[in-house]
């Protein structure tokens, strides 16, 4: 019998700046860094033969939690990826909600019946994920591997060996970052043991809990879209149709894209926004070939901007008589 441990990427920007990100190449946050260190403690006294992930960026460094720990080479293959959204990559979901709304619910609650150009569809995702786990763990007789995959792929991979029809794998929940499931494969066939197994993780680590779309009913979270507004770079910060901020890209030069216009309503502000801003910045600037983000000056008197960028992993960069600056390096790093 072969072990598999099925695990979920651990929090990306995607999930934070809620962007829709299935083959986009993103990378893990602070507080993905942060699950990690957790599984890597659970993992810490188990034997592995070997190591899987999928070829993105998040999974890759995911899977340092077992493969560096374990002094395992790391195997990735295209075969193990998210679900493929074609031209809602890297959108806002809020954007998806306003201008393909019908869609997004399918997606969400009938996925079996979701189309959208250039997207992937079930079946053949389904039919990818089973055919590598298969030849995993045949590759692996009597083994134990870890293999680090994504939540629509895994939610439809488990869901099947569980049993259950695609419509039926609609209603079952869907997996925190980092989450793991056990399978067991003998004789051909795959076992769940237990999926979805986030005990690693402490309340202040959970990700999904903060993300508002899980409680209605068609997935809608109703948060914040951009347009673009002027110059290259400057996007307008919409919510419901209306104008509630502005977020800009001022230039992207040797490898920096700097923050200018950066702001909110006070009444779209507390509502957890203001960071997924920089995730716009952040879209702007990686499609200007830019990994780092700047905020530009920062007045030493503006207490609140200051300590919203430190807690968002900024490092202080420059200094002036009454500002400071900070940036932030968002490349793919293996630990």
């Amino acid at each position: 019998m072969t072990t598999i441990y099925l695990i979920r990427h651990a929090e990306a920007d995607g999930n934070l700046y809620r962007r829709a990100h299935g083959w986009y190449n993103s990378v893990i946050t602070d507080r993905g860094y942060r699950q990690i260190a957790a599984l890597a403690g659970r993992f810490a006294e188990t034997q592995f033969d070997a190591v899987y992930s999928s070829d993105r960026y998040r999974t890759m460094t995911t899977a340092s939690a077992v493969y560096q720990t374990h002094g395992l080479p790391l195997l990735t293959t295209p075969r193990l990826r998210e679900i493929g959204i074609g031209v809602w990559e890297d959108l806002p979901w809020a954007e998806i909600e306003r201008t393909d709304g019908e869609q997004l619910e399918r997606f969400n609650t009938d996925a079996e019946h979701w189309h959208i150009e250039g997207g992937e569809q079930l079946p053949a995702v389904r039919e990818r994920m089973l055919s590598a786990l298969r030849e995993i763990a045949e590759a692996h007789p009597n083994g134990t591997v870890a293999v680090f995959s994504h939540g629509m792929a895994i939610r439809l991979t488990v869901g099947t060996m569980q049993g259950l029809s695609l419509h039926e794998i609609d209603g079952t929940g869907h997996a925190e970052n980092t989450a793991v499931s056990r399978l067991e494969y003998e004789n051909g066939a795959f076992r769940v043991v237990y999926r979805d197994d986030a005990s690693h993780l402490t309340d202040e680590l959970m990700s999904l809990k903060r993300q508002a779309w899980l409680k209605n009913a068609r997935g809608f979270e109703g948060g914040i879209y951009y347009t673009p507004s002027g110059a290259a770079g400057h996007f307008d910060v919409c919510r419901a149709g209306e104008i509630v901020g502005a977020v800009s890209v001022e230039g992207c030069e040797n490898g920096v894209a700097t923050i200018g216009e950066y702001w909110l309503e006070e009444y779209a502000q507390g509502l957890g926004f203001g960071q997924q801003l920089i995730g716009q910045a952040l879209s702007y600037a990686r499609a200007h070939d830019c990994r780092t983000l700047s905020t530009g000056r920062i007045a030493k008197s503006n207490e609140h901007g200051l300590r919203r960028v430190r807690e968002w992993g900024f490092t202080q960069a420059g200094e002036g008589a009454d500002w400071l600056e900070f940036r932030k390096n968002f490349e793919y790093r293996e630990n």
